[in-house]
């Protein structure tokens, strides 16, 4: 190679060099500058603006068991409705009550004809149905002692009297069964045929005719509590339930939920349930407005259950598909906040406290993301 020709080539790699800062070469991806910034969670905690508990008497013919039972603070009676026919009582040689206990402790209890018609679906401890009261709260009933025994295990067999047979027939609505002792057990409900609750009719000839109930039910009585009315309560069997509302006006209405969790420490009262459960439910209209008749959706938007061994058990329940809809639809969606339940509230009574305010007080923990920007924008 001439010494001319490196001269010139060497001339021509110069000017390149030179020239490169003044093409403004755009190393990064196309279109990298068009994207925009990736959008960052925002956490935070909400006090309740409104919390307020109400109790309330609710039918328990769902349970699928029929507790009998009383303390200084509950106590449990047990109706059972037969279709008893009324034909051929002469020929009537014996009446038994027989019932399948569920657990092993003693019950004694008392068992009268009822006086005054009752529907499962309605009954309660003042209530024959949704619309008509009990003349006497508890159950109104013939004071015709049919019967007294113990519950024992596995099965109990009782002789009725059949003196009253007639009343019993003709002119009462089942049996009604009183606790006598202290203490809570349970019974096998009609759900199971098996050992459902039963009356046998024993005849002159030798038969017996089976009669199993068309309804049952037991209902609750929590009126000598003595709860304070400032007292925020959650529990089962009477139904004590607390409202909470939250104000959302500092969620963006366009962003995205990625979480939202109810958590609080409750102080246990009074259970007897091993484990509680605990559902929170979308109220449906204003408790503002119409206070403990507000109406709220059935389904629990969130469940969580909890063993209460220690005071330091905190209690999380996870809504943030609820939180989401509220955010993002606030016309068609409401937020006439939350009803905290037993979770079902035919659970065996079990009371917790709830904290209006404090660390163990209700809070609301939301994180969320805002909208990305516009990749187009400018």
């Amino acid at each position: 190679m001439s010494a001319t020709f490196r001269y010139r080539f060497l001339a021509v790699l110069l000017f390149c060099f030179c020239l490169l800062p003044f093409l403004n070469c755009n190393t990064r991806p196309v279109g990298f500058d068009l994207i925009g910034s990736i959008p960052e969670e925002e956490s935070i905690e909400l006090p309740p603006d409104t919390i307020d508990s109400y109790a309330k008497f609710i039918p328990l013919s769902t349970a699928p068991y029929l507790l009998l039972g009383k303390d200084n603070q509950y106590e449990s009676r047990i109706l059972l409705k037969f279709a008893l026919k009324d034909s051929a009582l002469d020929s009537v040689t014996a009446v038994h009550l027989i019932l399948y206990p569920q657990g092993s402790y003693p019950q004694k209890f008392l068992c009268y004809p009822c006086s005054t018609d009752w529907s499962g679906s309605g009954v309660t401890w003042r209530m024959t149905d949704s619309l008509n009261q009990w003349v006497n709260p508890g159950g109104d009933y013939w004071h015709l002692l049919l019967c007294e025994g113990s519950l024992v295990k596995d099965s109990t067999v009782l002789q009725l009297n059949r003196d009253y047979l007639p009343t019993l027939v003709r002119h009462s609505y089942g049996i009604i069964l009183l606790p006598v002792d202290t203490g809570f057990t349970t019974i096998v409900s009609l759900e199971k045929t098996s050992s459902s609750p039963r009356i046998v009719f024993s005849y002159l000839n030798g038969k017996k005719r089976t009669y199993y109930p068309t309804e049952d039910t037991h209902i609750v009585d929590s009126t000598n509590l003595g709860i304070y009315p400032e007292e925020i309560l959650v529990g089962s069997s009477v139904a004590f339930r607390t409202y909470i509302h939250f104000s959302l006006e500092s969620i963006p209405p366009a962003a995205t939920v990625t979480r939202a969790e109810l958590k609080f420490k409750p102080l246990t009262v009074y259970r007897r349930e091993d484990t509680i459960r605990l559902g929170v439910h979308r109220l449906t209209e204003s408790y503002r407005t119409k206070g403990k008749y507000a109406r709220f959706a059935p389904t629990a938007a969130g469940i969580t259950r909890y063993v209460p061994l220690d005071t330091d058990t905190v209690v999380h329940l996870e809504i943030t598909s609820l939180v989401q809809e509220w955010v993002s639809r606030p016309d068609s969606s409401p937020n006439y906040g939350l009803l905290l339940t037993a979770e079902p509230e035919w659970l065996k009574p079990f009371r917790i406290k709830i904290f209006r305010s404090g660390p163990n007080s209700p809070k609301l923990k939301i994180s969320y993301l805002y909208p990305p920007e516009d990749r187009f924008s400018r």
